[in-house]
């Protein structure tokens, strides 16, 4: 693919050819959260009030995985990446709807909570980018993975 001639393209053009690249998963998560190249190709949101927010280049979303995507959105660090990307067959992509006040799952492209299958615990990403300490987020991974019991009653949801 010629980027340079793509860089100079009318914008629909440019989408289009970048998201062929992509997959209909990236494609997904793309559309979930608005986002449309630039001429620099990277992937940003424009806010009608606000100034535009660049996510990451187009080189990224061609090598990472959905659930990387994702976590970069939420600027969420590499550790938490490998962390779930190595053990997501333990959890669960989950939204929440408010309309009848549960957690639903769903497909990973529409992820927002996951949900960890042996214990029913649910972690919000946006609570999970909060986590700053190295240790902290290891002591959350020991935590999970010794849970094999249901969440105790009252536990917070993270």
């Amino acid at each position: 693919m010629n980027y340079e001639l793509l860089k100079t393209s009318a914008p629909e053009f440019r989408d289009a050819s970048l998201r062929q690249e992509l997959g209909r998963e990236k494609c997904k998560i793309l559309d979930k959260y608005q986002l449309r190249s630039n001429t620099r190709l990277y992937w940003e949101r424009y806010y009608e009030h606000q100034p535009i927010q660049e996510y990451f280049s187009h080189k990224f979303a061609r090598k990472a995985s959905p659930l990387g995507m994702i976590f970069y959105i939420y600027k969420l660090c590499y550790a938490k990446v490998k962390y779930f990307q190595q053990n997501w067959g333990e959890f669960v992509p989950c939204i929440y709807n408010w309309q009848v006040g549960l957690f639903e799952e769903t497909e990973l492209w529409d992820l927002e909570f996951i949900r960890h299958s042996r214990s029913g615990l649910i972690l919000d990403l946006r609570n999970l980018a909060r986590i700053t300490k190295y240790e902290d987020f290891l002591a959350l991974c020991d935590y999970l993975n010794w849970q094999g019991v249901g969440r105790p009653i009252g536990a917070p949801i993270l």
